[in-house]
């Protein structure tokens, strides 16, 4: 499940729990807590679903984490903080996998004041019922072979059997949020692999079907930013590249004059990063003992004198 849901709560606060949170001791009559779904092991819209061992890990990280508004990582948006969690199976419930049905759940508290009496009548109202969280996946594997690399696209069927990702180890858990519209393909799990950019979207873009391929919308932001770091880092590249070539070709006049320039250039043109780096500073240092420099107005060398009184005497 992609997206999960506020509960109704009638068990009373455990202020312990909550204590472990706040700066003072508070009454239950202070705090307002409610209960979420926060996310399952069943497959999701984007073919992707939580291992059972993945929903353990994030019962832990999800611990003490906030409550905001539409992922909104803000502090203005901070509504609520996550106090105790666990995991639920129900029995009579199968996922599309086969597997038993597993939820992982929370309860989430905020103090009763005049700020929040709106938000809480909100939530009481039904109106903010649906929420989703942001989470980090350390790998995420194939549901047909197992395996994090292979031919398997994500939603073909094969045989019958439908592809999906199976998401695994989490590395971290960020935030829970209200969302609007949950039906939406941007409400739902916001999920990030370590590494940089997600690999299973470098692979889907080389075996890109005729159809095309579709992201979702955190990895077509993720995908966007990494390719205006890509720009960032070639212009710097190509600075420090025609640097070197101006470097090479200006000490091969003073070592090699009868050479013709559009040779020289031609040949820098060819050479790989390294090579050409090398060059530059194998041409420097040759120009260097061939025509040393020194400045315009550099003194002459001059003797030193012995040390004489002879002036002062009388």
């Amino acid at each position: 499940m992609k997206e999960g849901l506020v509960r109704k709560n009638a068990a009373a606060p455990d202020m312990e729990q909550i204590g472990r949170y706040t700066r003072r001791a508070y009454s239950p009559e202070e705090v307002y807590t409610f209960s979420l779904v926060l996310c399952d092991n069943e497959v999701d819209r984007d073919f992707e679903r939580f291992s059972r061992e993945a929903l353990e890990g994030l019962r832990e990280l999800f611990l003490g984490k906030t409550v905001l508004l539409d992922h909104q990582r803000s502090a203005a948006s901070q509504t609520a903080r996550i106090y105790d969690t666990g995991l639920e199976e129900l029995p009579d419930k199968t996922t599309q996998a086969g597997e038993p049905y597993v939820r992982l759940t929370a309860k989430a508290y905020l103090p009763r004041t005049e700020k929040n009496r709106q938000l809480i009548e909100l939530i009481e109202s039904g109106i903010l019922k649906e929420v989703s969280v942001g989470c980090s996946m350390k790998r995420s594997v194939c549901s047909l072979c197992g395996k994090e690399q292979c031919q398997h696209v994500k939603g073909r069927t094969y045989g019958g059997r439908r592809c999906h990702r199976v998401l695994c180890d989490p590395a971290d858990a960020y935030e829970c949020s209200f969302v609007a519209v949950p039906a939406q393909r941007a409400a739902g799990v916001v999920k990030h692999y370590e590494g940089g950019m997600d690999m299973d979207i470098e692979k889907r873009l080389e075996e890109a079907p005729e159809e095309g391929v579709l992201l979702t919308k955190s990895q077509a932001g993720e995908l966007l930013a990494q390719v205006k770091a890509w720009k960032e880092e070639a212009q710097w590249g190509r600075s420090y590249r025609e640097r070197l070539q101006g470097d090479v070709l200006k000490y091969s006049a003073v070592l090699q004059p009868e050479r013709p320039r559009a040779v020289m250039e031609a040949v820098v043109k060819a050479l790989a990063l390294p090579e050409l780096s090398q060059m530059a500073e194998t041409y420097e240092k040759l120009a260097g003992q061939k025509l040393p420099l020194k400045p315009q107005l550099a003194p002459e060398a001059q003797g030193v004198r012995e040390a004489s009184n002879g002036e002062f005497c009388i």
